[in-house]
C-alpha cells in the first residue's frame, strides 16, 4: 500500500523474502527531496493497514522534532548535511 501522508510518500507491503516466508517491508520519503526516514522489514504479524498508522505516527513525530527523533536534524531542514 503506497500512501501520501503530510508530505511523505509512505510504502508498506507483505511480500515473501528470498528464505520463503512472509515479511513486512516499509519505507518512508519526503517528497520534497527525496530525504529517507525509514526503509526496513519486520517479521511481525502486523497488517500492512496496522504499519501504514504506525508510520503515519512516525512522520508526525519526525515533523515535530525536526529530525531529531531520527538523528537527521542536520539533514531536516534543507536536504543537506553541514560538515
Amino acid at each position: 500500500m503506497k500512501t501520501m501522508y503530510r508530505g511523505y510518500e509512505i510504502d508498506v507491503t507483505r511480500e515473501k523474502c528470498l528464505g520463503g516466508w512472509n515479511q513486512l517491508y516499509f519505507s518512508v520519503y519526503r517528497v520534497s527531496d527525496g530525504l529517507e526516514v525509514i526503509a526496513d522489514f519486520s517479521e511481525s504479524e502486523d497488517t500492512v493497514r496496522e504499519m501504514t498508522g504506525y508510520m503515519k505516527e512516525r512522520v508526525d513525530e519526525f515533523i515535530a522534532s525536526k529530525g531529531k527523533s531520527e538523528l537527521m536534524e542536520e539533514e531536516y531542514g534543507n536536504g543537506t548535511t553541514s560538515h
